[in-house]
């Protein structure tokens, strides 16, 4: 995958706290950790998008019979 530079301005607090992870050994440089803080805050954003969908498609549908109770009343018809 194609890299592209971004230079940024930081907080000196939290370049050492990313610092002190890498001592540790979680990451083998601040680059690895930025990158994978930076991933987790786009999954957390793309899941929440999801959830609020998912929601969305809901709503209105608590009238409705539950599929998974249909599902469950078939087989036990068929025991």
């Amino acid at each position: 995958m194609a890299r592209i530079q971004v230079n940024l301005k930081i907080e000196a607090t939290l370049v050492r706290e990313v610092e002190k992870l890498v001592e540790q050994g979680y990451f083998r440089n601040k680059t690895e950790a930025f990158m994978e803080a930076l991933r987790l805050l786009v999954r957390s954003y793309k899941a929440k998008e999801l959830m609020e969908q998912i929601d969305s498609i809901r709503e209105g549908t608590e009238g409705l019979p539950s599929v998974t109770k249909i599902i469950a009343e078939i087989h036990e018809e068929e025991d």
